[in-house]
């Protein structure tokens, strides 16, 4: 999946209007969280104070086929949530707080003129022609991408045009499959490992002859061989960095599209 269990169960919170059991369920494995994947259903039942049924029940909602699925992607996430930020950091006391804050700062500063450097306005031009012509506009990415894109497509709303986007896996594939050749795709990968990862959704988008637009700092991906434009986004990712860039860069295209094309 796409967003990690995590994110679907803040989304999940975040979206329910109305409090029903499976509300309670979500806002109780957000608080114990970490005590997951060390959890029998049983256990995790009498915390949520529900019925084991009930647990089995909002794990297939959620989309997980088995208790031990669900288990093991909330173990990956922590995983992955520890493999965000350099061994520096990772490992760091109080009293290195400030160089690190000093040091990331600069490697911000950095991907930014280096992003503003490696601008080609011929390039950004030709992805706003893409975005304005298409009738079908679509960002991906992962799951800060997918924050990102709802943003962007606020932003692109308010100049009347539609970008959809997608949370799982299940919907940026389907979003892929309705395409036709007068689409573009915006791909959010700073590293590139949505290539990697989702072959099947970029084998779909071939297929359908959309424009691929890719924000990235791997230019060297031969993964990326076949897409329309990439943009660059920053050089430097081993504290999360580029996330900054990236939305930089994002509102660089958002600029250029206001100015040049929402009034046409």
């Amino acid at each position: 999946m796409i967003n990690s269990v995590l994110s679907m169960l803040l989304r999940y919170v975040n979206s329910q209007y109305k409090k029903d059991a499976n509300y309670d369920i979500a806002l109780c494995l957000l608080h114990h969280y970490d005590e997951i994947g060390n959890m029998t259903i049983n256990e995790m039942a009498d915390i949520c104070y529900v019925s084991s049924a009930s647990i089995s029940r909002f794990i297939k909602l959620l989309g997980f086929q088995s208790f031990h699925e669900f288990k093991n992607a909330c173990k990956n996430t922590l995983e992955i949530a520890n493999t965000d930020y350099s061994l520096e950091v990772s490992k760091a006391k109080k009293d290195d707080i400030e160089p690190i804050f000093a040091r990331y700062t600069q490697h911000v500063i950095d991907n930014i003129e280096y992003s503003y450097q490696q601008l080609n306005y011929e390039q950004i031009d030709r992805i706003c022609h893409f975005i304005y012509e298409s009738n079908q506009v679509i960002m991906l990415g992962f799951e800060f991408s997918t924050l990102l894109a709802q943003h962007i497509q606020s932003r692109f709303a308010l100049m009347n045009k539609y970008v959809r986007i997608g949370f799982s896996y299940e919907e940026q594939l389907e979003a892929a499959k309705e395409l036709n050749e007068n689409s573009t795709v915006l791909i959010a990968t700073v590293e590139g490992g949505y290539f990697y990862r989702n072959d099947e959704i970029i084998n779909v988008l071939n297929e359908k002859k959309a424009k691929i637009v890719v924000l990235t700092m791997n230019t060297q991906s031969k993964l990326m061989k076949e897409v329309d434009e990439v943009i660059i986004c920053g050089k430097e990712n081993s504290d999360t960095e580029s996330r900054v860039s990236l939305l930089y860069v994002l509102e660089l295209l958002v600029m250029y599209y206001c100015i040049n094309f929402s009034h046409r």
